[in-house]
This record gives C-alpha cells, structure tokens and sequence, in this order.
C-alpha cells in the first residue's frame, strides 16, 4: 500500500493507493474483529497541519490503514527505523516491509500533554485531574454530514488555545461504521501533534478496559510486558517506540472513581456518555443504564428514573455470561437501595466484591507509562484517589464475571430470570 498526504490551510487529506496483495475488506481490531469493507474514501480533517514528523505520519497511516495492508508500505515521506522496529512486534498479526526508511531522522519528542477528549464520563475524569493538557476532540463526518454531538459546544468554548475539535470522515470510511481499532481515536491528537508539541497522549480508558478484559475477567497486563512490549499492549508500545506515548491515568480505577471525579463536569452540562437522542442521552439504553447504576452508588442523592430501562435491549445486556463490565454490578447491586427488581434479578449469580477494590486505584498500573511522564502523572492522581492495599489486589486478580449460577443450566437460569422479574 502507498499513502499520500496533502495538508492546506484549513484541511489534510490522507490516500491510500492500494497494490497487488493489499485488500478492501478487513477485520477490525476490536471487539470479535468483525469483518469491514472499505469505501475507497479519502481520509479528510478539517485541520491543516503546518508541519507533521515523519514517523507521526506514517503511525498514522497504519492505524487507520493497517486492517487492509497487505505486505509492502510505502509512507507519503521516508520515516525512521523506530517505526519499521515498532512493528516488527510479532503480536502485530503480519510482518510489513516499509519501503522507504531513513536511518537519519530524529527521534520525535515534545513538552506538553494532550488529551484524547471523547466527552463521556471516562475520558473527563483525566480532563479533571489534567486541566493543562490540551484537549482534542474528533467529530465525525458520516455522508457528508457531521454528526451531531454535544460534545462539540463543550471544546468550542474551551477556545483553541485550550481545545480543538477536529472533523474527520475516518469513522465512517468502512462498512459496518465505527472505528478500526481502539487507537483511530488517537488520530486527531496524533496528525497536531508536532505543531503543538504534543509530547503524551492521555486517554480515559478506566480499570474495565485494561485489567479486567471489559469487566468479564483479570487480565494479567504486568506479565503481558514480556510479549507486548513496556506498556502491555503491542499498539500502544508502537507509539512509545515513536516518541509519542499514550497512557491512560485512569487504567486502574473504575468506572465509579471515574464517576466521581466527573461530578462537577456532569452537573455542570458538560459530560455525553450517550449521544442516540440528537446528540444528547436516550436514557433507556444500556450504556446509560451502567451509568445511571454507577452514578447511585458514587452519588446517593442520585434518583434514577428506572422504568424506560425495563426494555429487550437492557434485559439482554444484563443478562450476559459472562457479564460485560459485571464488577461494576457485582459491587452495586448490594449499595444501591431502590433498585428495581428487573435490574437485580439480572444481576443474580455474580461473583461478590468482599472488599474496596473498585473503589481504589491500582497504582501498579503507573509502570504502563513512560518513564520521563511517570512521575508527575502518578502524583497527580495519587491527589485524587487513594491507591490498592495488597489485598484489594489480591481480590482484584481473582474476579470473574462468569456467573456463579451457570450450573442451573440455561433453562433453568432463564426461568429464574423470568420469575424474579
């Protein structure tokens, strides 16, 4: 594959030029890895870089690009050999040849923090802990339109010397939509990231999406160090390589530290964890379902309307084995008083949470991020969260959201489900 890049004064576009042995069709690296096709579209961003370091741009290429890269790249300029090492890590599921290297480029360092701002809950945590870090945020062109979010007003009025956010069509360039991977939602903070000097990306990925494996079970990320490289995840161990690493300061705290430390921003009109209703919470889905669950327990003042939640779609949500994000109601179904009788019977059969975990933060995970960051960023949230005891760890690596009641057998789980509804 050959990518081409242009940048003008309020706009960057990014081709790919397929070859012999590259493909349309794809598997996206989250979730199962469903099976994409791409459009044919150029990636386009209402931003015009003014400069942009070569191995930035080539990360970039092959974050978007890489479900439908066949052996052979060749980057829109030569990038250096950190790049082509990054990706000589085997967990990448092929080995590419990069045609153009230049064993002359300096590495790439900046000074200051930016913040991948996804708007919800998670990711306004970190934008709480970190007010300096400069927030970007990606808005999505769908058929030409932008899709509404509110989000957008939230950045918009940060001023660009806080904030910006950038419209890029690369969410909606293949078929089903939705990013290839977890790091396309780095691309924006990644294409500014020389002109501002980027020199972190902060995301807000909490303790359910890096120790827990969604919630359904411990994943031992510290000895996965051996085989992804310094940070326990290939992808993001590429963008160290490069000079500009990632990290999540809230990888090892839950979604209710994350909740908590939100409050103000939530109150405040300025947290989107859903955007199905016109770009504003639907209230009745899933998502806002956990979140309303999360919210009771961190803020018991908290009065959820249950009653637009009794529908098929959160039934099936709660009723998952092993459980999607099920730590999270394993240690609120016993603290949240009033909860309604669909909900509870739903979330019968999971592990219990003997002590308080969830509401502490792992500050092993602080190892995950580089080591010129490390200090500062551990500091910081050490001010706001108190850290694990041994044992809080202990009981941490043993969860598992398998339900405890698999051994009624389906029929008759369902049947209980049924009963106590």
């Amino acid at each position: 594959m050959r990518f081409e890049f242009a940048s003008s004064e309020k706009r960057s576009v990014l081709r790919a030029v397929f070859e012999e042995g590259d493909g349309t069709e794809g598997q996206r690296a989250e979730g199962a890895g469903r099976t994409i096709i791409y459009s044919g579209e150029d990636i386009e961003f209402d931003y015009g870089v003014t400069a942009v370091h070569p191995d930035l741009l080539g990360l970039l290429c092959l974050i978007i690009f890489y479900p439908f890269v066949g052996e052979r790249v060749v980057f829109p300029v030569p990038v250096s050999p950190r790049l082509e090492e990054a990706f000589r890590n085997p967990n990448f599921r092929r080995q590419l040849s990069f045609d153009n290297v230049d064993s002359g480029i300096e590495a790439y360092s900046g000074s200051r923090m930016a913040l991948a701002f996804g708007g919800g809950i998670d990711s306004s945590a970190v934008r709480t802990m970190f007010p300096e870090a400069y927030v970007v945020h990606e808005a999505h062109w769908r058929d030409g339109r932008l899709v509404p979010a509110g989000t957008h007003g939230v950045v918009h009025s940060m001023g660009l010397d806080r904030g910006r956010v950038v419209a890029t069509n690369q969410r909606y360039v293949s078929e089903p939509g939705g990013w290839h991977g977890w790091t396309c939602s780095l691309a924006t903070a990644l294409l500014l990231a020389t002109d501002h000097d980027f020199g972190i990306i902060l995301m807000g990925t909490p303790l359910g999406g890096t120790l827990l494996k969604a919630g359904t079970g411990y994943f031992d990320r510290f000895r996965a160090r051996g085989w992804h490289g310094v940070t326990g995840n290939f992808w993001q161990s590429a963008f160290n390589a490069v000079g500009i690493p990632v990290f999540s300061p809230v990888c090892g705290a839950s979604a209710f530290l994350t909740m908590g430390l939100s409050l103000d921003l939530i109150r405040a009109g300025e947290v989107f964890y859903c955007t199905e209703q016109g770009g504003q919470a639907c209230l009745q889905c899933p998502k806002c379902c956990r979140r309303d669950i999360i919210r009771a327990v961190v803020e018991p003042g908290h009065r959820p309307h249950w009653a637009p939640y009794d529908n098929r779609a959160v039934h099936n949500y709660l009723s998952q084995d092993p459980q999607s994000q099920g730590h999270l109601f394993s240690y609120a179904r016993p603290r949240v008083g009033g909860l309604p009788r669909f909900i509870r019977a739903r979330l019968k059969g999971l592990q219990q949470i003997r002590s308080d975990w969830p509401m502490r933060v792992h500050a092993g995970t602080f190892d995950f991020c580089d080591d010129r960051w490390r200090p500062a960023i551990s500091e910081r949230v050490l001010e706001h969260l108190d850290p694990m005891g041994p044992e809080e760890i202990a009981e941490l690596e043993t969860w598992n959201g398998a339900r405890q009641a698999r051994g009624l057998g389906a029929g008759r789980f369902a049947r209980m489900l049924r009963r106590d509804s």
